[in-house]
């Protein structure tokens, strides 16, 4: 039973947009669950792992019946890309908004992002299913993953202070050095989360920062 998004003695009234229970459109109700589901999935997966997690351990923690998980997912694999895609875009956000907000010069943007980046990856769960969980699982989830490694290789990328590249090679260069950055990030940042956060931020900031700064200047 949903506990707390939907009461049984709500009374169904109809409304221009659907149907609505104590004042609530079902298109509202719907994305509630489904945004309760990722939220349990991010604490399941980011405890005991995508391939021990069950549909029954994600519902139960987030208080609702199995119905809902597949009127809203296919199956678990469905709920971790949906978690993932969930956590990478508000990593990337975040980032987005941390450069823009910074100084105009590569170090400032640098620390910015970078700062940002450890910060979000202070919440063990969300760290986990951005950095562990979706590896290997399937290639179609592989190709979610692919699809935000992209797009943080981008955003490195477009803070360098040298012109974009001109010819096929110059481009296909640049391309795998932004690919190398976000990896040498994923794994200083992994390491980092596994080791139960041992350095401190400003020692991982600087620490990246030479990585990067190295590679786009």
């Amino acid at each position: 039973m949903e506990q707390g998004l939907e009461s049984k003695d709500a009374a169904p009234m109809a409304r221009e947009g659907g149907r609505r229970y104590g004042g609530v459109a079902q298109a509202q109700r719907e994305q509630a669950r489904r945004t309760a589901l990722i939220d349990a999935a991010t604490e399941v997966f980011g405890t005991v792992g995508f391939r021990r997690a069950t549909v029954r351990s994600v519902c139960g923690l987030a208080k609702l019946n199995d119905r809902y998980f597949y009127a809203a997912f296919d199956n678990m694999e469905d709920l971790l890309r949906a978690t993932y895609a969930h956590h990478a875009q508000t990593l990337l956000e975040r980032l987005q908004a941390a450069i823009a907000d910074s100084a105009p010069t590569l170090d400032a943007r640098l620390d910015a992002g970078l700062n940002a980046f450890f910060a979000f990856l202070r919440e063990p769960h969300a760290a986990r299913v951005l950095l562990l969980e979706v590896m290997g699982v399937s290639p179609e989830t592989d190709l979610t993953y692919q699809r935000y490694i992209f797009e943080f290789a981008k955003l490195i990328l477009a803070m360098a202070e040298t012109p974009p590249p001109t010819g096929d090679d110059a481009q296909a260069q640049v391309r795998i050095v932004g690919l190398a950055l976000v990896g040498a990030m994923t794994n200083a940042g992994t390491a980092w989360v596994l080791m139960g956060y041992q350095d401190t931020q400003a020692c991982m900031v600087a620490s990246c920062r030479r990585v990067l700064r190295g590679a786009l200047m």
